[in-house]
């Protein structure tokens, strides 16, 4: 199961949703040359900043349009912290807004006037930040 919540209300995401940036280096290097030509290596760990990017597989993956509209709020909140809870891994979480957006979606199918009932393929952008 994978759940996203604010601490009041949770919405459940499709659980077949797959995390597509798991592979992450929490180390940060610069590499810089000295007026001799020497290499200055500086490298640092990341306590925070890891990207999760959530994306459906080839078939599947798709959520009901009545979900969107909390995701959709949360999404234009500037700042607001959320846990996702991804198979049991929880992790504070922002929408990443600083590469595109942090959740878009399309429909499975066009529809002129779509019901609650209609589906649509999500992909969300998380950047882990401090609980």
């Amino acid at each position: 199961m994978i759940t996203l919540s604010d601490g009041t209300a949770t919405v459940e995401i499709p659980y077949d949703l797959a995390w597509t940036d798991r592979t992450w280096s929490p180390v940060a290097q610069s590499v810089t040359r000295s007026v001799t030509g020497a290499a200055i290596i500086m490298a640092a760990s990341s306590l925070y900043g890891r990207p999760i990017t959530l994306q459906a597989p080839a078939r599947g993956g798709w959520m009901l349009v009545s979900n969107e509209a909390q995701i959709i709020a949360w999404h234009n909140e500037p700042g607001l912290k959320l846990v996702l809870d991804f198979h049991g891994e929880t992790h504070t979480v922002r929408f990443a807004h600083h590469n595109g957006l942090g959740y878009e979606s399309t429909p499975v199918r066009y529809q002129v006037d779509p019901g609650p009932d209609h589906l649509v393929i999500p992909t969300f952008r998380f950047i882990t930040v401090e609980p």
